[in-house]
């Protein structure tokens, strides 16, 4: 890899994200972090990270504008950002609840991810870069996997859209995704609980769910990420891998 390659990563600050941050630090990447958080602990050297929301177009430039300042360039945005919906059922709760619930959920997983996009399309064209976005299971899975009604239009949404910009940005960019099964992680839902509060029965419960009998942890998924941006992927786009034990042949 190319020491001096730029990465913006959205969500960077905790779980699957954090993960990628240190997989990229590790392989020469200069990585800006974008979350709501501040990472803890002293980030690694190259690593700069920028506090704010992903929903705000003016966040999302503020990443991109960081990158490119302090060091030139961007060959690499990670969409990554989510909240979850604790597996909200249509039925769970009042319609203008699940209304307000639906559209926080969208806000953060889809128009999150198209605003990190349409900051990042510019630098990305001029340097021939890529765009990998996290999807999940439930982008393809709707049910037996703890998703709700808004987590699952929402990452269905975010597989078009990944496909879309594969279309779109063509052949100046290439756009894939990860698409993970059970992370235990902190990822948190809309009303900021922890999702896998219950990790020990929650991995026994995914490991049993999957063909391959296994949890990965997020360490594990990130290489992917740094795979689908290297020249060794230069033959692909709009295409998803799906590190989920096989849910695809259940």
């Amino acid at each position: 890899m190319d020491r001096t390659a730029v990465a913006v990563v959205t969500g960077g600050a905790s779980g699957i994200g954090h993960a990628v941050v240190a997989d990229l630090a590790a392989h020469g990447y200069h990585v800006v972090v974008l979350d709501r958080e501040h990472p803890t602990g002293q980030p690694p050297d190259g690593v700069l990270a920028v506090t704010g929301d992903v929903r705000v177009a003016a966040d999302n430039q503020r990443a991109v504008d960081a990158a490119l300042s302090r060091f030139g360039r961007l060959d690499l945005f990670v969409g990554n950002a989510g909240v979850h919906d604790a597996g909200t059922g249509v039925r769970d709760l009042p319609a203008a609840d699940l209304a307000d619930l639906t559209r926080h959920v969208l806000d953060v997983d889809v128009v999150g991810y198209l605003l990190g996009a349409a900051a990042a399309a510019g630098p990305l064209a001029d340097r021939g870069g890529s765009m990998v976005f996290t999807l999940s299971d439930a982008s393809f899975v709707v049910r037996g996997n703890g998703t709700g009604i808004a987590y699952a239009a929402a990452k269905h949404a975010a597989l078009g859209l990944v496909r879309h910009l594969a279309a779109d940005l063509a052949p100046a960019v290439r756009v894939n995704a990860v698409a993970p099964g059970g992370v235990v992680t902190g990822l948190r839902d809309a009303r900021g609980t922890l999702v896998y509060d219950r990790p020990v029965e929650i991995s026994e419960h995914i490991r049993a769910a999957n063909p391959l009998g296994l949890v990965l942890a997020p360490d594990e998924i990130a290489p992917l990420y740094r795979f689908l941006a290297s020249p060794h992927a230069k033959g692909m786009t709009g295409e998803v891998l799906r590190p989920d034990g096989g849910l695809a042949v259940r």
